[in-house]
């Protein structure tokens, strides 16, 4: 277990009636764990209206997230005043890797909340505020998210005999032992048509109408920086992964979306995004 947690807390001056008692309440119970406050409001010349209540634009966030790698959690305060700009601000977060976030919550209801945990919160606490159950909070959802240093370049066995599988990344010998946090990837069988004859997946096709081999990296040098072959990586696993996923579960969204565990709307966002249809994975009755 770690011997300190490094806790952001995102500074407001819309919760500065009463964000500073209930840190003040919290601290008595908050051992192992360092608060540091985040104030992106104070002396910056920010291009927002002066009428709304935030004076912080709902990209502050998603932009800050190399700066938010050397901390372990964060902390999000959340009023009903403050909810639509914390939904605009979650749903800017670009999807994968990121520091997980806990609300504190202040007069919402059980819709707000369900809602932003939709958009990505990791978990959160109400008002009042009970010290240890907040302070179990955090350290159970840090104990479940990987380091940030360990998103970026992952040794896990599992995950890479996964890429492999499904063609992306060449034969690679990987000798570090799996880490208990992360789940082993889904094991699917290989997809066929009607005829028997498998079904090819996108990176499979890709890799055929331009003449490229899938046991050579040659189709991550493709592009011509490391940042464009990334995201052309990621993006043709996360396809596949949802055309598998679909299949797995005949066209069912929302069983396809536990069985991946994401939430539903995050799954039918990435459907949307790959133009995937639903329709063509469900079974008919004969």
């Amino acid at each position: 277990m770690r011997q300190q947690i490094d806790c952001a807390v995102l500074v407001l001056e819309a919760h500065a009636t009463w964000m500073p008692q209930t840190l003040e309440v919290a601290q008595a119970g908050l051992a192992r764990v360092r608060l540091h406050h985040l104030d992106w409001e104070a002396g910056q010349d920010l291009e927002v209206a002066e009428d709304q209540l935030i004076h912080l634009p709902v990209h502050a966030i998603a932009q800050a997230s190399v700066s938010l790698r050397r901390f372990d959690v964060c902390l999000l305060p959340v009023s009903i005043d403050s909810l639509g700009w914390t939904r605009q601000a979650l749903a800017a977060i670009p999807r994968g890797p990121f520091l997980p976030i806990v609300g504190i919550f202040r007069d919402l209801k059980s819709a707000a909340m369900q809602d932003l945990l939709e958009l990505g919160l990791a978990d959160f606490v109400r008002l009042p505020l009970c010290p240890d159950e907040f302070r179990a909070r955090l350290l159970a959802t840090v104990a479940r998210v990987p380091r940030m240093g360990s998103l970026r370049e992952s040794d896990h066995p599992g995950q890479a005999a996964w890429l492999q599988a499904i063609g992306i990344l060449p034969a690679i010998e990987h000798a570090s032992v799996r880490p208990t946090s992360m789940p082993e990837p889904p094991k699917f069988m290989p997809r066929r048509n009607l005829g028997g004859r498998p079904i090819r997946t996108a990176v499979q096709r890709h890799a055929t109408e331009s003449g490229q081999n899938l046991n050579t990296p040659s189709l991550l040098a493709a592009t011509r920086s490391f940042r464009d072959a990334k995201a052309a990586l990621i993006e043709r696993f996360e396809k596949d992964y949802l055309e598998r996923a679909l299949e797995r579960a005949q066209g069912n969204i929302a069983m396809a979306a536990r069985a991946s565990n994401k939430h539903r709307r995050a799954f039918w966002a990435l459907m949307r995004k790959y133009e995937i249809d639903a329709e063509q994975y469900r079974v008919e009755d004969l």
